[in-house]
């Protein structure tokens, strides 16, 4: 999933900016063989960075193919019909100013649509005064620099022993300080600060999410993705080195593919987990950078909360402030999606993997629980929920993957080439903007461009 950046935009009284369609016309697809089952490259993964890979040997005219183990494309981007409405229960937008997807989308005759330039904060059950505001953006700022002072130091501690140690008290402390601390650490990597380096939350500075696509951003990927060659229900199991070509082998295919150079487009939670096998085996720098940077746990949950009661604009956000008892786990809404009664809760940690474990039921109860306690709404006023379940899908294995104390330098391990021939590519490999569907897409062009590099520019 794409989570709102945690350090980037700036905050105003009234709203903060928070650091949370036509079809596509057909086109050849210039997967030209160089004999049966042979590609200049092969794309193994379809979400955003694997269709922006595609969409680029494409356009150089490079036989390819675009391996999905999924039955469609779009990754964490998916979009699914819900109470009637489109919803994203994933990626639900992206910072249209930084990298190219805005203009890819654009230039194949997608429509965008602007999200809400504003988060709201609510605090007891209504939105927060000036002093509200103004104490959580201090909050998140003081935050950023105690974070940015400890990676000048060249150590790398955990974030929350920072923010501990900068404020002369534990990072769980109840009120705005304790709310920034929930939005830097759950509420956008999925996992507690304690669990998060806090070099790698300091080297993180993506702009906040301002577009989407009119029907959803898993539809934009997928029409993105919809006259590429591609291969769906098509996981690959294995990666051998053949020397000038890689083999790659997809479970029910008996003719392995034989590739010059592979773009490696899979969440970084799989790859740890070793469901594809390497031969000659993964390199020790390379399995220690994997494990270093552990999927957090984040999902969300949609429900129809009817007659707007919280007054809110269109697809606007609301973080509420965290509770004095600790007893209620922070949460993000996402409401009034595209006008509609429809709203989204996106829960972290040890609340989603609840809601992946045991699915809906579980969802329904955290969603009556937040918000009869953090907004005075009825719990029985919702009655049926739809929830993702990435933590547990094995494609997937999680949300974004944020790095572990002490390995926060390990990021930049994805930059170079596996076996000379295999591309990373993903919302992981951005020491920037990782974590972000902005990252992932442009990842997935770079990865395109080396490929491309070593197997010439020139057509097959």
């Amino acid at each position: 999933m794409t989570e709102t950046p945690p350090f980037s935009g700036s905050l105003t009284r009234r709203r903060f900016l928070a650091a949370a369609s036509a079809a596509l016309l057909p086109a050849p697809a210039f997967a030209q063989a160089m004999g049966e089952g042979n590609v200049d490259i092969a794309i193994v993964g379809g979400g955003a960075a694997g269709i922006a890979a595609a969409r680029k040997v494409a356009d150089a005219k490079r036989s390819y193919v675009l391996l999905e183990a999924g039955p469609k494309l779009g990754g964490r981007a998916r979009t699914l019909n819900v109470f009637g409405q489109n919803v994203d229960l994933g990626a639900s937008g992206f910072a249209r100013g930084d990298g190219t997807l805005a203009e890819s989308a654009q230039a194949a005759g997608q429509g965008l649509v602007a999200l809400p330039s504003g988060r709201r904060l609510f605090d007891g059950r209504r939105e927060a005064h000036e002093s509200g505001y103004d104490a959580f953006t201090a909050a998140l700022g003081k935050a950023r620099r105690d974070l940015l002072a400890a990676a000048d130091t060249g150590k790398d501690p955990a974030a929350a022993a920072v923010l501990a140690a900068a404020s002369g008290a534990p990072a769980t402390v109840s009120g705005w300080s304790a709310t920034a601390a929930a939005f830097l650490g759950p509420l956008s990597c999925g996992r507690p600060l304690a669990s998060l380096s806090a070099l790698d939350l300091a080297l993180r500075d993506a702009p906040p999410d301002d577009t989407t696509g009119p029907a959803g951003m898993g539809a934009l990927m997928e029409a993105l993705g919809a006259w590429l060659n591609v291969q769906t229900d098509a996981p690959v199991t294995q990666i051998t080195n053949a020397g000038r070509l890689h083999m790659l082998t997809v479970r029910n295919q008996r003719t392995p593919i034989r590739a010059r150079a592979i773009i490696l487009a899979v969440p970084a939670p799989v790859i740890a987990a070793g469901a594809i096998r390497f031969n000659p085996a993964l390199p020790p720098r390379f399995a220690n950078a994997f494990r270093a940077i552990p999927a957090g746990a984040l999902e969300q949950v949609a429900f129809l909360l009817p007659g707007n009661p919280l007054g809110l604009e269109p697809n606007e956000t609301v973080l509420a402030r965290v509770g004095v008892d600790g007893k209620v786990p922070p949460a993000l809404l996402r409401g009034h999606i595209n006008g509609s009664d429809v709203h989204v809760l996106t829960f972290a940690d040890a609340q989603a993997r609840e809601i992946a474990e045991k699915g809906e039921t579980a969802a329904l109860a955290l969603v009556r629980t937040y918000l009869g306690a953090t907004f005075g709404i009825a719990g029985d006023t919702v009655k049926e929920v739809s929830a993702s379940r990435w933590t547990s899908d094995p494609l997937f294995r999680g949300a974004l993957a944020a790095a572990s104390p002490g390995q926060g330098a390990q990021r930049r391990v994805f930059a170079d080439p596996l076996q000379n021939r295999i591309f990373l590519a993903g919302d992981y490999v951005d020491t920037s903007g990782w974590g972000t569907l902005t990252a992932a897409w442009s990842a997935g062009e770079a990865a395109a461009t080396r490929a491309l590099r070593l197997v010439g520019d020139g057509p097959a």
